[in-house]
Formats: C-alpha cells, sequence, structure tokens
C-alpha cells in the first residue's frame, strides 16, 4: 500500500502502513508465529504468498527491520558481526546474510525508463547513494523469500517451487507497494521505505526491495 504524505520520516501509519526507525532485532521467535511454511498441497506459490502475506510477512519485517543509518555502518565495519545483531541467513555454510530494513531519506537518482526501475536514496545526507530501491514492475533477487526465518527451503517440495515462491513474494510487494506509485519528479523527494535486501560482500549501495513505501508531498 503506498502511503503520498507523512508529516515526518519516523512515522507510524495506519495497520499497513509504515513502522517506526526499529534498531534492533526480534529474536524471541525467529520461525514466525504458526512455524514454518510448507509446500502447498497444489504447488500454489501465488496463493500461498496471498495467505502469508499480511499476517506473517509484514509483520516478520516490520518486527525485525533496523534502522538503515544504523545498519549500513555495522554491515561496513564487519558483515559478519552485523549479520549476528541483525540480519538472518539458512544454517547452510556459506549463505549470504539477508537483512530487514528501514530505509529513510532523500532519493537522489532514478531510473524509470525501465521495466526493472530504480531510485537511489542517500541515507546519511553526503550526497552518494546509500540504497537503491527497486520500483519494478520487475523485481530482482530473492531477498524477500532469504529474510523470512519461517521460510526453509527443506520444507519445498524442489527447487523450482522454491524459485516460484520468490517470485510471487516479489509480484506481491509489487502490486502492494509499488505499482501506484507515481514515476515522476522523484528527485529530491524525502522517502521512507520498509523493506529487505541481501548482501554478498562489503561496498556499494545495497538493492532493496520494498514492501512498504511513502514519499512526502511535492
Amino acid at each position: 500500500m503506498v502511503r503520498t504524505a507523512f508529516p515526518t520520516l519516523c512515522l507510524i501509519v495506519a495497520v499497513g502502513g509504515l513502522v517506526g526507525c526499529k534498531l534492533v532485532k526480534n529474536t524471541d521467535d525467529p520461525a514466525g508465529e504458526g512455524g514454518m511454511v510448507s509446500s502447498a498441497p497444489d504447488g500454489d506459490m501465488t496463493r500461498m504468498v496471498e495467505e502469508i502475506w499480511t499476517p506473517r510477512v509484514l509483520p516478520y519485517l516490520q518486527e525485525n527491520a533496523t534502522d538503515f543509518a544504523t545498519l549500513g555502518p555495522a554491515i561496513e565495519a564487519d558483515l559478519d558481526a552485523a549479520g549476528e545483531a541483525h540480519g538472518y541467513r539458512p544454517t547452510s555454510e556459506g549463505t549470504p546474510w539477508n537483512f530487514a530494513t528501514l530505509v529513510t531519506g532523500t532519493v537522489i537518482a532514478a531510473e524509470t525508463d525501465t521495466r526493472a526501475a530504480t531510485a537511489d536514496v542517500d541515507v546519511d545526507g553526503d550526497g552518494t547513494a546509500d540504497a537503491v530501491l527497486q520500483l519494478g514492475p520487475v523485481i530482482r533477487g530473492t531477498a524477500l523469500r532469504d529474510v523470512l526465518a519461517f521460510v526453509d527451503f527443506s520444507s519445498f517440495t524442489d527447487q523450482i517451487e522454491f524459485a516460484q515462491l520468490s517470485r510471487a513474494l516479489n509480484t506481491k510487494a509489487y502490486e502492494t507497494a509499488l505499482e501506484s506509485l507515481s514515476r515522476e519528479g522523484l528527485v529530491g523527494r524525502k522517502v521512507e521505505a520498509l523493506g529487505a535486501f541481501t548482501v554478498r560482500g562489503k561496498g556499494g549501495a545495497v538493492l532493496v526491495t520494498p514492501v512498504e513505501i511513502a514519499l512526502d508531498e511535492q
């Protein structure tokens, strides 16, 4: 659901809106309420995502999001330490860290003449991009799937089904948060976005998949 105006950058809006600037993750129930998600009997990942999006996916991201102003420097200083404190990754060796985050900053560049549209966000005010928000409709990566501790490959039939789950999550994020977002006049506007990203190494702006987004009024 797109929010087009907000009085301050750290805010709480109605149910389904953005959350405040949470700085630590909640690890009391890493699998999320209800235990692990597993394959649907008919293999319909779109239907599964519809069923878990509001009761499980959004609350999980809201509760575990770390403000990027804190998270970015922590990753630069020590990725594994930041991951242990704020991120999630499956137990298999060598898998990358995944983070839920709240990005608050100013749009300094936007590429909107492509189906994989993006907006570059300066979080710390130094004039360079710290995070790149995916605007779609093409959403790249598997961050939304891989950040969810209650989703594990071993609970699904095969790799194809697991990949379908990721695509269904990306599609749902686009439909609910991004599809109605205006692409005009983004540069210079304040933005707040709740989402997820994956880090495979330090350096450069991270690619964030938003599930909720708000822009200030022009």
